[in-house]
């Protein structure tokens, strides 16, 4: 359920009333159940005991955890949890995403996020901006394009995908004038990622084309986490979804954060949960 302090309980609960009846799949909450008196009756509860949300945060996810790889769940849906609340339980947590994926040693992961028909990777994820340009080589790069190809393949069923690579400077650096990186690591990605047969076309400017190109391709490659997220989420906030490309199981989350100010308000929006929910369930 997230942080029992933010707008998880409240999303999930939202989320599972409106869903239970139209689905075959059995839900289990992990959490406090204090915080989940508003679940249906056929939904199961694991509570679990802790001291500060922080704490809390990171056992429900260890829990969750166990289930999976005991096979008692098939995919897993994460609401919201502060990084910095679980930082002062947990040194150097960075968020679900890393967690997960050192928790069932995979190595090739990316945040996939899913909307409608678009479906974004962002090969740098949670780094300090300043940090971007040094992590953008060739090889970070090739394998965010072949984990993308290889997911829309297995996971969404789309035989020829084709993705689209965004540049990382304005214009895709227009021909070096405006950085080396697009030229240097972006575009030899790319042709590698053809020479194996994967549709992907770039590096394209990244300043218009959300607004002309998005809809013409299966899957987008942005390098850094506002230059995908900010449009995305402008374009498609209630409805959209954050999926772990790469693990051994489904994962799904809200794609909103833990929205303090307005928890314990029932004010929170269950749609994006409603979504992560949806998604999960149809990719199991």
């Amino acid at each position: 359920m997230g942080d029992p302090q933010g707008i998880g309980p409240e999303v999930t609960q939202k989320a599972l009333v409106n869903l239970y009846r139209s689905t075959k799949s059995r839900f289990i909450v992990i959490g406090d159940k204090k915080l989940l008196k508003k679940l249906p009756s056929s939904v199961g509860v694991i509570d679990i005991p802790y001291t500060t949300a922080g704490e809390g945060s990171l056992k429900f996810l260890d829990k969750a955890i166990l289930l999976i790889k005991g096979g008692v769940a098939d995919a897993l849906v994460t609401a919201p949890l502060s990084k910095e609340a679980v930082n002062h339980y947990h040194k150097n947590f960075i968020g679900h995403t890393e967690y997960l994926a050192s928790a069932f040693d995979v190595t090739n992961f990316d945040m996939m996020f899913v909307a409608d028909k678009m479906r974004l990777t962002i090969v740098t994820r949670h780094v300090p901006l300043k940090e971007v340009p040094r992590l953008i080589t060739k090889k970070a790069v090739h394998d965010s394009i072949s984990l993308m190809a290889k997911t829309l393949k297995e996971q969404f069923r789309i035989k020829s995908p084709k993705i689209a690579v965004l540049g990382l400077n304005p214009h895709a650096g227009e021909g070096g004038l405006l950085g080396q990186e697009d030229l240097k690591f972006i575009l030899p990605a790319v042709r590698q990622a053809r020479t194996q047969g994967i549709n992907a076309i770039g590096p394209l400017p990244a300043d218009t084309f959300f607004t002309f190109s998005n809809k013409a391709y299966d899957g987008v490659i942005a390098m850094y986490h506002d230059q995908g997220l900010a449009p995305l989420k402008g374009i498609y906030m209630k409805s959209l979804v954050n999926f772990t490309a790469g693990l051994p199981f489904v994962r799904t989350s809200p794609a909103h954060g833990t929205a303090y100010d307005i928890a314990g308000k029932n004010k929170a929006d269950p749609l994006s949960m409603i979504a992560a929910i949806k998604l999960a369930n149809q990719l199991v």
